[in-house]
């Protein structure tokens, strides 16, 4: 039998054998929601994704002869080590189920990462902890809401048999339109207290995103995003270019009722963004958009019954004046209103208990749980 192989990607024929190489991995799992092939190609050419402003970054394919068995990514951020020391990343890590693999996968992002003087390997991560972190270690029985990872419960038992141990874990949470209730009458009192203490100050007002201004719009949110999530020791600022490509791309099936901005004497304090979840859509497309993709999207987009929870802060000064408990009910009100079926909150920190609590509180059911690895180099 040919020895296991693992090379750097090189070509764009090789390039878009790393992308699809997933089909095989999912083949009959109904709960995976295939990307966009061409939105992928783009993100992972150093001539077009933003995050090789910021990053150097090698992708590998593992191959046994002619066939591909796993992919792996490993990166360094200059962000994360400005902010967290020698920390490397490793990503996209999709592999057949054969440890001998994994390890020779692992091995290559180790021995690139070290090369480079990195001290740790962390991940896995597309890129950023804001898109598809970590492996499922429970929840494998529905789909993933949108940037929320799908993997085979193996990875888990792999990485471990590698030798890495937990960083952090990251969860989902999940709650249902009878659980809201009529008129929010179901929603505890004292979160209700806080939010009406909230609107009541006279200098917070809760106003809806402006699409017509939606290039400012985005530069707040951005500003807000990176500012009000510093107190999270893993969180690492996300760059103007990242950000604008997630943005735009959930421009075309964006709510504004569900984006809202608080401000104080007319200065954004805190966001929250609430979308509805572009993965129901997805799911029926198979990774392609041609040749009637945009008429689809277009159809299924009105047809989306589950939002998800994305994006929450408020600046450090306006904290634990139930700005956060009014920028809640609003977005859960409209989420009523509006007839979605069920709400996704995600992800969140295991280093972030007060919105674990706060979603606990809600009566939210934690249906997803992920893990972020380490090992040392």
């Amino acid at each position: 039998m040919p020895s296991i192989e693992i090379r750097p990607v090189s070509t764009r024929r090789e390039l878009r054998a790393f992308v699809k190489f997933p089909w095989r991995i999912y083949r009959g799992d109904r709960n995976w929601v295939p990307p966009l092939i061409s939105e992928r190609l783009q993100y992972l050419d150093p001539a077009t994704g933003p995050f090789y402003k910021n990053a150097e970054v090698v992708l590998f394919l593992a191959r046994r002869g002619r066939e591909v068995l796993g992919t792996i990514a490993a990166f360094v951020n200059r962000q994360v080590v400005e902010r967290l020391g020698p920390v490397g990343g490793f990503g996209f890590f999709e592999v057949v189920d054969d440890f001998a693999v994994a390890r020779a996968l692992l091995d290559a992002a180790g021995d690139w990462l070290r090369a480079r003087q990195m001290t740790w390997m962390r991940g896995p991560t597309s890129f950023t902890e804001t898109e598809y972190p970590g492996v499922l270690i429970a929840g494998a029985d529905c789909p993933p809401a949108m940037l929320e990872n799908h993997t085979p419960p193996y990875y888990k038992d792999l990485l471990e048999q590698y030798g890495m141990e937990k960083d952090h874990d990251l969860y989902a949470w999940r709650a249902f339109r009878w659980q809201v209730g009529q008129e929010l009458k179901n929603i505890p009192q004292s979160l209700l207290r806080a939010a009406e203490a909230a609107r009541r100050a006279a200098n917070v007002t809760i106003r809806k995103l402006r699409m017509e201004d939606w290039d400012q719009e985005v530069a707040r949110a951005h500003y807000l995003f990176n500012t009000t999530l510093t107190h999270l020791p893993e969180h690492v600022p996300m760059s103007e270019d990242e950000f604008r490509r997630l943005a735009d791309q959930m421009r075309i099936f964006l709510d504004p009722d569900l984006a809202l901005f608080a401000e104080a004497d007319g200065k954004p304090i805190g966001f929250c963004v609430a979308l509805p979840d572009i993965n129901r859509v997805l799911l029926r497309l198979n990774g392609r958009l041609f040749p009637f993709g945009w008429l689809m999207i277009r159809r299924y987009i009105r047809q989306i019954d589950v939002v998800t929870f994305k994006l929450m802060g408020i600046l450090e000064e306006y904290r634990h004046r139930g700005i956060d408990a009014l920028l809640y009910l609003e977005t859960i009100k409209a989420f009523y209103e509006k007839g979605y079926e069920w709400l996704d909150g995600s992800l969140t920190s295991e280093h972030n208990p007060t919105i674990n609590l706060l979603a606990q509180r809600l009566g939210a059911e934690c249906y997803k749980h992920y893990r972020l690895y380490r090992i040392r180099l």
